[in-house]
Formats: structure tokens, C-alpha cells, sequence
């Protein structure tokens, strides 16, 4: 019984073996499982406006008004497949910012959710922290005073600040390096710097390039929209409050926040880079191999102990960088005589300019011990630039070139131009081996020039202040210290030199110097 019984289990064992053995009707196919659905299904949504803030090596902020409420990602333009969810922000702006990404790498976007990204949505990450953009050299492009770009009351300047733009492409176009960095010198806006005055000025005038790299400003007095010479007596840019929330663009409206704020979003907590300032107003950030501050010379300027606590934080900043390159940016410049902009009389029109002189006896001393290399402003509508100076802080009938600038062969009658074959030394030979100068440049023509010298500086004073070095492109014998004519600034930054070169609305270059290390 025992036996038969292992024989039947035995051939049992034996047909489901030649059963099995024929797999191809017997066992299913194993598939991969279906790839998960993109979440970039959309379709691109339309903007009011669209800019970028912050390109940091690791991150970006994308910005705009429209009813999006995402935006999509990729590393080719049409393999967009990261989606990510929009805050609202203030001023009906809405937000994403992306974390994560490769420094140095190209990414495409879309705003609604779409897969593909339409022409012109992409960016360049930062490089990382010390090394250099493409090209071997960071390029940024400064302009000043630009906002006649909205201007609709006053048409005299209409098509001025496009033209500026157009310089500045047609110089980039000569090599092929594109901008890396885009900053503004206050005044951005005009009149009033309100959210109408921007959408003009700002986001009608440069759409592409605000698509494709970050903007980053300073703010001017204009941003501050109306300041009263008599209670019922408002006029534009001449606001000396320090409050931010006292904005007015109409002698009628209640005071409110001033759009800049609302527009932007800066780095107070040090998210590009640099010490955390804690406010909006002033900042700070890196970009590859140079360090970046914005100071507020408009609001915190106005106010002792918020400029003592602005003061504090850039020594802070300053003291922990070590980046080869400084440029630091603020709208009031410490020497100038522009056309109503002298910065040895600050006390006219109920002193509104004294920022100027402020910003001179509170910060240049900084700028010295803190190795700042170069200083841009506006408010003056015109092109000046100084020697390659150091503690100077007093008015232009003290400056001597003997005591304060850069000297050609340590000759006192010759200061240096750091034109041509004979660049400046970042480590002054004159001074000890140390980074003690800086040069200083206005740069508020960038939306008109002025013509002559205005109502408040003498007409013999016009663009002749003495810390300014004469300009050889000048249409006036013997040539002045300063260039009435529209234009912008591009600074290139490689390892061992920094160029600084001023360009008019056809690309051509009227000033340059450069800077070795």
C-alpha cells in the first residue's frame, strides 16, 4: 500500500514538471510597471509680468502676475517634469522658489505647468562660490536712473532707456558673452516708482532679459514717490522719511508701502550669499568670484540709529568675504557735480540730497578698510567716475590728486587713469601692498542726460568735481571731469582682472579702466 502510494505522488510530481516546463502558454509575459504620469501636463499661462530673482548656484526664484499658480523646471526645454506649487505674494505677485539645483547648468522653465518651455524662459545658475562664469569672466551690467522707460508724462525721454539697452547688447555682441548679472541704481521707476511706474519703466522695457538672468536693485529717491515741500505740496523724489510705510504717489492717498518692497523679493536672511541684513532695504550676495552689496542711501541713510545699524552690518558683511572682486551699489554718490546734484551742497531743497555727503563721512571709511574695490550710484544724469582714490571724505576743493589718488609712477603730478597698457594694482604699491582704494562712478544716465547744469550747480561747476578723472571723449577744451551723453556700465571679472567699461546707446566703449590682482 505504502508503495503504491509513493508511485502515484511520484508521477504526479513528474506531470507537473512537463507541465511547467512549457513556459510560453503556461507562465504571463513580466512587464516593467507604466512609467508614473508627468505633473507637467499644462499649458503655458500668460504674465503681466515674469522675472527672476536670486540665481544663486543652487536656487532660483521665478516670479510673475498671472493666474498661474506653478511653474515647471527641466535641463532641456522640452523635458520639463518637475513641478512646483506658487506662494502669492505681496503685491498680487505670485512665487516659486526651486532649491537643489547644479551650479553652472542651464535650466528651463514654464509658468502654468506646461512640459515645454517657451522661448527665451531659461536661466544659467551661479557658479559656484570662488569660480568663474562662462566664458572664464562674470559679466554685470549697471544702469541708473533708467525709469523714463514709463515715463508717460514726460516724452522727451521716451525710447531713451531702449536705447541704452540696445548699447549694451551691441557691446555683448562684439564677443558673445552674455550679461550675467543685471543692477539697478535706484530711480528705477519714474515719478513715483509706483507699481505702474515699474510695470512700464521695469518689466515692458527689458521682458527678456528679466526672463533669462536676476535683477538686482538699489533704491533710489524716486522710489520713495512724492516728499512735501508744504502740506498740500507734493512733488516727486523729494521724500526725506526713512519709513518706508510713508509712501505716497498722490498728495491725496493715505501712506502705504512702498512698491519696491513689494515687488521684489531681496536676500535679508543671506539666502545668495553674504550676512543677513535682516531687511529688504539693503543686501547682500555672491555670484561666482564676486561680492555684491546694495546699501539703502534713501531710507536708512535719513535716520541716525538705522544707518548705525546698517554701518555695523556691512563691516560685518565685508569682514567675512573673500571673494577676489567687491562692487557695492546705493543711489546718492559720495562725489558728483551733476546737474543739480552737487555733493558739496546738500543742504538745498530742504536738504533732500544730504544722503550724498552722509554716505561719504559715514561709509567711505569702510569702503577703504574693507577692500571694496569699485562704487556705482546714480542720481546724477550723467557719466562721472574718479581716480582710483582713498580716504578722502571731505568736499571736492580738498581733494589732492597727491594725497588721495593712485600716481603714475609715484609722480604726484600724474595721477593714474588704469586706461590701457597701464591698469591699476588692487594691492596699491603706493600704499603698502594693501587694498585701501576704490574707485567710484556715476552711472544715472542710464534713461536720460542732462544737457547743462540745471538750476542748483554752477554752470562752471558742471561735471568738474576734482576727485573725477577728465574725460578724453568730452566735446568741451580741455575735456570735463564727466560725459553728458546716455549710457551704462559693464563690468567683466576673471581671476586676475576686473574691467570696468562705459558704453554709449551704439555699444562703444568712452571710459575703461581695469584692475589686476
Amino acid at each position: 500500500m505504502k508503495q503504491r502510494t509513493m508511485a502515484l505522488l511520484a508521477a504526479a510530481i513528474a506531470a507537473l514538471i512537463v507541465g511547467c516546463s512549457d513556459s510560453s502558454d503556461q507562465v504571463a509575459e513580466i512587464l516593467p510597471p507604466p512609467p508614473p504620469p508627468n505633473p507637467c501636463d499644462g499649458t503655458e499661462t500668460e504674465s503681466s509680468r515674469l522675472f527672476l530673482q536670486q540665481v544663486t548656484d543652487s536656487s532660483v526664484i521665478i516670479k510673475w502676475r498671472g493666474d498661474a499658480n506653478a511653474a515647471c523646471i527641466g535641463t532641456s526645454v522640452d523635458g520639463l517634469a518637475t513641478r512646483v506649487a506658487a506662494q502669492e505674494t505681496e503685491g498680487e505677485h505670485k512665487e516659486v522658489r526651486i532649491t537643489g539645483l547644479e551650479a553652472a547648468t542651464t535650466y528651463y522653465y514654464s509658468v502654468g505647468g506646461a512640459p515645454t518651455a517657451p522661448a527665451g524662459q531659461q536661466f544659467t545658475t551661479a557658479p559656484e562660490r570662488g569660480d568663474l562664469a562662462a566664458g572664464g569672466k562674470t559679466r554685470l551690467w549697471i544702469i541708473g536712473d533708467s525709469g523714463t522707460g514709463g515715463d508717460d508724462e514726460r516724452e522727451e525721454h521716451e525710447g531713451e532707456a531702449a536705447e541704452v539697452l540696445a548699447g549694451m547688447e551691441a557691446f555683448v555682441a562684439a564677443d558673445g558673452k552674455a550679461i550675467d548679472l543685471f543692477l539697478m541704481l535706484g530711480d528705477n521707476a519714474y515719478y513715483v516708482g509706483s507699481d505702474f511706474n515699474y510695470q512700464q519703466a521695469v518689466f515692458e522695457t527689458y521682458p527678456n532679459l528679466l526672463k533669462s538672468i536676476a535683477l538686482w536693485p538699489t533704491i533710489g529717491n524716486h522710489e520713495m514717490g512724492l516728499g512735501f515741500v508744504a502740506p498740500t505740496v507734493g512733488l516727486p523724489g523729494l521724500g526725506i522719511s526713512a519709513d518706508p510705510d510713508s509712501y505716497q504717489a498722490d498728495k491725496e492717498d493715505k501712506p502705504g508701502r512702498m512698491p519696491y518692497l513689494d515687488i521684489f523679493s531681496l536676500p535679508a536672511e543671506g539666502e545668495a550669499g553674504g550676512v543677513a541684513s535682516g531687511t529688504e532695504q539693503y543686501y547682500s550676495f555672491d555670484y561666482g568670484n564676486v561680492h555684491v552689496v546694495s546699501l539703502d542711501s534713501q531710507l536708512s541713510a535719513r535716520d541716525p540709529e538705522q544707518m548705525a545699524t546698517m554701518r555695523e552690518w556691512l563691516i560685518d558683511d565685508l569682514s567675512s568675504n573673500d571673494l577676489g572682486w567687491t562692487v557695492v551699489i546705493f543711489h546718492h554718490p559720495p562725489y558728483s557735480k551733476g546737474a543739480n546734484h552737487d555733493s558739496d551742497d546738500v543742504e538745498k531743497v530742504n536738504g533732500f540730497d544730504r544722503p550724498q555727503r552722509d554716505m561719504r563721512e559715514q561709509f567711505v571709511p569702510i569702503f577703504d578698510a574693507y577692500g571694496v574695490d569699485l562704487v556705482y550710484n546714480g542720481h546724477s544724469h550723467s557719466y562721472e567716475r574718479s581716480y582710483y582714490i582713498t580716504n578722502h571724505t571731505g568736499t571736492s576743493d580738498t581733494f589732492s590728486t597727491s594725497e588721495h589718488a593712485e600716481l603714475l609712477d609715484g609722480d604726484p603730478a600724474q595721477p593714474a587713469s588704469g586706461r590701457g597698457e597701464k591698469p591699476y594694482a588692487q594691492l596699491s604699491p603706493t600704499s603698502g601692498d594693501v587694498d585701501d582704494r576704490v574707485i567710484y562712478s556715476v552711472v544715472g544716465n542710464s534713461g536720460k542726460a542732462d544737457e547743462d547744469a540745471g538750476s542748483l550747480t554752477a554752470a562752471d561747476k558742471w561735471l568738474r568735481h576734482a576727485a573725477h578723472i577728465e574725460q578724453p571723449a568730452d566735446t568741451e577744451e580741455p575735456p570735463r571731469r564727466g560725459l553728458p551723453v546716455l549710457g551704462s556700465a559693464v563690468i567683466d571679472a576673471t581671476e586676475t582682472e576686473l574691467t570696468h567699461s562705459f558704453i554709449d546707446v551704439n555699444g562703444q566703449v568712452l571710459d575703461q579702466f581695469t584692475i589686476t590682482r
